[in-house]
């Protein structure tokens, strides 16, 4: 059979959307209060009939999408209070019986159908069996109380500490870096001697004399003298008598009379068992160079030193 359909509308046209509006500032958030006890859980109550569906209203016309306001600044949140103690749960109630299904609305009106043609004869259509009633829901049985939690076992021993393993082969020794430049050293000269030492008579090591050449030493690297210190031993000195030693060179292997340093210490009497005071020590920075003689001359104003005198030449090598 042939079916005349009606045309179907246009559809309208979607209106614009209003502009949103701005978002308001969100407020502090208050402290939280104590949680209430959970009362106990009420039987639930009878199901009601549903009512009718109504028919469906026409869709309304869409608006355009406004512009999306700014966002509100978001409140500081508050302490969070105390969690309430739980209530215990109340036993659940019995199923409520399900409400009869409400009547079908009307369906609308079928547009004018076209001439029919002539339909066959149908057979009868047998008559259809009553439906049995649903069965009440049986009530839902209490819940079963909770068993004991078990005893904790007990911890297991601790297992043995497994061996240490083998050590790793020594790596291979680096490049020894470049030796630096050489510092200064310390070098000292010791002149001594136990003999009888007169006045103005040059010290050398374990003698002295008249003679610089005779009593001199050899410089054997450029150096720096930095002190000398004489002590005369228990050569007696009165009170305002003095006894010195001056350092004397020669750069020319004593074929002329030595160069006097400016190199002086001095000792001022008195000098005895009672008021002991026989050694004094001065500093300098005077260079020498190698092979340089060099000798000490002692003078006093209170006569020879009998058991000989000592000195000590401190030098930097450069």
């Amino acid at each position: 059979d042939v079916y005349k359909r009606q045309p179907q509308g246009l559809a309208g046209v979607a209106g614009a959307t209003g502009p949103q509006g701005l978002a308001g500032v969100a407020g502090a958030t208050g402290p939280q209060g104590l949680g209430g006890a959970t009362g106990a859980t009420g039987p639930q109550g009878l199901a009601g009939a549903t009512g009718a569906t109504g028919p469906q209203g026409l869709a309304g016309v869409a608006g355009a999408t406004g512009p999306q306001g700014l966002a509100g600044v978001a409140g500081a949140t508050g302490p969070q209070g105390l969690a309430g103690v739980a209530g215990a749960t109340g036993p659940q109630g019995l199923a409520g019986v399900a409400g009869a299904t409400g009547p079908q609305g009307l369906g609308g009106a079928t547009g004018a159908a076209g001439p029919r043609g002539l339909a066959g004869i149908a057979g009868a259509t047998g008559a259809t069996g009553l439906q049995g009633l649903a069965g009440v829901t049986g009530a839902t049985g209490p819940q079963g109380v909770t068993g004991v939690t078990g005893a904790t076992g007990l911890q297991g021993v601790i297992g043995v500490t497994g061996a240490t393993g083998f050590r790793g082969v020594t790596g291979a020794t680096g490049i020894q870096g470049v030796t630096g430049p050489s510092g200064s050293g310390l070098m000292e000269v010791f002149l001594s001697t136990d003999q009888s030492v007169g006045n103005n008579d040059f010290l050398g090591t374990g003698n002295s004399s008249a003679s610089f050449v005779r009593s001199s030493i050899v410089i054997p690297e450029n150096a720096i003298i930095k002190s000398l210190t004489l002590n005369i031993r228990d050569h007696l000195l009165s009170a305002g008598q003095t006894a010195s030693a001056q350092i004397y060179i020669s750069t020319n292997c004593g074929f002329t009379a030595p160069v006097a340093t400016g190199i002086i210490a001095t000792i001022t009497g008195p000098n005895s068992s009672a008021s002991p005071n026989c050694c004094a020590k001065t500093t300098s920075n005077f260079p020498v160079n190698s092979c340089t003689l060099l000798s000490l001359q002692v003078t006093t104003t209170g006569g020879a030193f009998s058991n000989g005198v000592s000195a000590t030449i401190l030098f930097n090598t450069v």
